[in-house]
């Protein structure tokens, strides 16, 4: 083989474009949102009312952002050719919402309040790998013998 011919494996393919910018895109913007939640949170035990009713809504739009991003993210798995172990990131994350916001409604503060600290870290933790040079890199695909 020449140079020009070898298959290079510590030279990794970067394959997922499109599909990992929408990605990122979902993910920041649900970071955004789980980001306010505690904010929110914080004001309505500072002694403003309204601020629960604006926690009560931003659960919801956590929680179609928490979907939209598990569908960006098996397109980024099955289109754009990603790693497979992305998508059980925002899929636990989004049982986690549903659960979150359920604990939320039924005044269950004793594991609402830790499950939400852990939704807010997580999804930055996942949002900052989606940020980082290994996200581009895709799937290594293995010959059957």
């Amino acid at each position: 083989m020449t140079a020009m011919t070898e298959s290079r494996p510590d030279r990794p393919r970067t394959r997922p474009r499109r599909s990992l910018l929408a990605l990122r895109i979902a993910a920041l913007l649900t970071c955004a949102a789980l980001f306010l939640q505690p904010v929110l949170a914080g004001s309505y035990l500072s002694g403003d009312v309204g601020a629960l009713g604006t926690h009560e809504a931003n659960a919801r739009v956590v929680t179609a952002l928490a979907f939209g991003q598990l569908l960006t993210t098996v397109l980024y798995v099955w289109q754009g050719g990603g790693r497979w172990w992305p998508a059980a990131a925002p899929a636990a994350l989004l049982v986690a919402v549903v659960t979150q916001v359920f604990l939320g409604y039924h005044h269950t503060l004793l594991v609402h309040v830790p499950l939400g600290v852990g939704l807010v870290l997580s999804q930055i933790l996942f949002t900052c790998w989606l940020l980082g040079p290994r996200a581009r890199e895709a799937r290594v695909r293995r010959e059957h013998r």
